[in-house]
């Protein structure tokens, strides 16, 4: 079954016209389909509380993100597709994002990623469309599904993205493959072959991809400033084994440094009671 992820709450929208599409494509293939719109779910902000990464412990949020992360792991394939909001995903899409640490007793597994996952970042501009496709995929790889295909259509008006004949074929193809579960063309030009990402950092005479870490040379060729990236790094970390290794050997180890300190964190804001009530509460509460 291939399940389609909107992160619009427009209906018939672009985002929601290019998951369509992508599923025709796999049900011309054979495949089972389903959607799932995410801002009719009903998702609480992360609070911080690192139960279910410390102490493996149920999230106490009683919301739909354990139902959500059941279905999502029941499907064999997935697409995933959100408008871009200045710069950046629908606030959903990182709300999500930000609760993937209930995935932990599936991290301790440490399994690779063998699902295929696929996304198409939606922005009515090209120039404002920020971090929206990295942002997505660190979802759908975050989820526990292997990047085949990531893809941009940028039309302004609902539905629009339809007067694109070129773009809709080509998310016809992704919904094939990920039917058939093969990969499409790796992205080329000074785009991470990891994780499409299209941002970068410069350290020590080096292109760093900040979402996988993916280094390239930089080089000047005619003129135009190049990218030579090093394929033979173990591309996209973002794998249950590479979530299990930040988990064990970074998160958990953050615990007995905070207790070994907490006595004197305490004596070090004594000094903030002294400010008076500064708190702005908003109406109603």
């Amino acid at each position: 079954m291939v399940l389609g992820l909107v992160g619009s709450a427009r209906l018939w929208g672009n985002s929601e016209v290019v998951v369509r599409e992508a599923l025709f494509g796999a049900q011309e293939e054979g495949a089972k389909v389903e959607m799932l719109r995410l801002t009719d779910l009903s998702i609480e902000p992360c609070n911080g509380c690192l139960r279910c990464a410390i102490k493996e412990e149920p999230c106490p949020l009683e919301d739909d993100m354990e139902w959500f992360l059941a279905k999502v792991r029941e499907s064999d394939a997935l697409v995933l597709s959100a408008p871009t909001y200045i710069f950046g995903p629908a606030a959903i899409v990182k709300l999500i994002l930000d609760r993937l640490l209930m995935l932990t007793p599936y991290f301790m597994e440490g399994a690779p990623s063998t699902k295929p996952g696929a996304t198409i970042a939606v922005s009515g501009r090209r120039d404002w469309r920020g971090v929206t496709r990295p942002f997505l995929n660190a979802l759908v790889a975050g989820l526990g599904f292997r990047l085949v295909d990531s893809l941009y259509a940028h039309r302004p008006g609902p539905g629009e993205v339809l007067l694109d004949d070129e773009v809709m074929a080509q998310i016809n193809g992704l919904g094939r493959w990920l039917a058939e579960g093969e990969r499409g063309k790796r992205p080329q030009g000074n785009i991470c072959p990891s994780c499409y990402g299209d941002f970068f950092t410069l350290r020590g005479g080096k292109a760093i991809c900040p979402l996988c870490g993916i280094e390239a040379d930089i080089e000047l060729v005619d003129g135009q400033v190049r990218l030579s990236f090093d394929l033979g790094v173990e591309p996209w970390p973002w794998s249950y084994a590479w979530q299990k290794e930040h988990l064990v050997e970074w998160i958990r180890p953050t615990l007995p440094r905070y207790l070994a300190h907490r006595e004197e964190i305490r004596a070090r804001r004594e000094r903030y009671r002294g400010m008076g009530e500064v708190w702005v509460r908003p109406p109603g509460e």
